[in-house]
């Protein structure tokens, strides 16, 4: 994982303050850049590893980029049914069916239907602009997938 000296610094923190500092990510108070320069994988991972979930600190320093999705398990968690709302904190993958690859992760914020990641276009480019995904993905299809970016996608919720 890309981790500056910062965040590495943060990531050794008792649980409340590691519980702070996620709080403040996924409010916007603070971006993740200044803690991990990662890509989408790594900074959700971060985020939820400050958050509290069963990640590791040799996760942390072992695990990098798409080696995170064995970790996240969306296939095992829930599949989004473009409805429901999905509470703070928690990861999503973005699966494109064509070629059966999660292309994409982002982390739910406190703002119904809002998450927040880095690299990954209309569903978050940039930290410091939260992306309604709802409105992005626009009206679920009959089969339970999206139409985006010219091609059929699905959305799965990581049970960490």
């Amino acid at each position: 994982m890309s981790l500056t000296p910062e965040g590495a610094t943060k990531a050794q923190l008792g649980p409340s303050e590691r519980a702070s500092v996620a709080n403040a990510l996924l409010a916007g108070f603070e971006n993740i850049s200044k803690y991990n320069t990662g890509v989408c994988h790594d900074v959700v991972a971060y985020t939820l590893y400050m958050r509290g979930a069963s990640i590791s600190p040799n996760d942390l320093s072992e695990l990098t980029g798409q080696a995170w999705l064995r970790k996240f398990n969306y296939l095992g968690g829930e599949k989004w049914d473009g409805y429901s709302v999905i509470p703070k904190g928690k990861a999503l993958g973005f699966y494109r069916l064509i070629d059966k690859t999660f292309f994409h992760s982002a982390i739910t914020t406190e703002n119904i239907d809002y998450a927040r990641s880095v690299n990954g276009g209309k569903l978050g480019a940039g930290w410091d602009r939260a992306v309604d995904f709802k409105w992005e993905l626009g009206n679920r299809n009959e089969d339970g997938t999206f139409n985006f970016d010219g091609t059929k996608i699905e959305v799965y919720i990581s049970s960490l």
